[in-house]
């Protein structure tokens, strides 16, 4: 095995950075332009307003499939409850990754970003709009794509972000701090 002079230690917090840098350029973008689209009034806005949390008829596509399988009777009026859900993973989808990439809580933060893409792909599954495994089609929604994502974002699930990341960074400050303190 091609070890290169470094300990499993640092290939493990080299394999850590790259994921990191990986998702940042890869999934990040991804990630924080669809949460914007799913936000109504800016720019990058997909469809119309609905309910009263500023949220767009994309954003209830996706987390809240069953609010819009009707719209022959008019965009729907969501109640508060499934609202606050859509809005809260709307906030999830634009905040995890990012905690990712500055490498804060990021083992928390991959696992939770992880089951919020397997609830959308339920969500997805069950409107029908869903591709396959093995199907050899790039245009069909989430499966492939997910499962690449989650084998991206396994080494911070199981070791967490590396040396580089805030994470660290505390702890060093931690371990600092609670030195300075033993010696008082």
């Amino acid at each position: 095995m091609l070890s290169w002079g470094l300990s499993a230690r640092n290939r493990i917090s080299i394999l850590c950075v790259i994921s990191r840098v990986t998702f940042a350029s890869v999934l990040l973008p991804w990630f924080l332009i669809g949460g914007l689209s799913k936000i109504a009034g800016l720019a990058l806005s997909v469809g119309p307003a609905v309910g009263n949390l500023s949220l767009t008829l994309g954003a209830y596509f996706v987390y809240a499939p069953w609010q819009v399988i009707s719209l022959n009777e008019g965009l729907p009026t969501p109640a508060y409850p499934v609202q606050i859900y859509v809005a809260l993973m709307v906030f999830l989808e634009i905040a995890l990754p990012v905690l990712i990439v500055i490498g804060w809580k990021a083992r928390i933060a991959t696992v939770a970003l992880a089951l919020h893409q397997i609830i959308s792909v339920v969500l997805l599954q069950s409107s029908g709009n869903f591709g396959a495994l093995f199907d050899a089609s790039p245009f069909d929604i989430v499966p492939d794509q997910l499962l690449l994502w989650v084998y991206l974002l396994v080494p911070l699930a199981l070791f967490g972000a590396g040396p580089l990341s805030m994470d660290s960074a505390w702890r060093r400050i931690s371990a600092k701090r609670s030195r300075r303190q033993s010696t008082l």
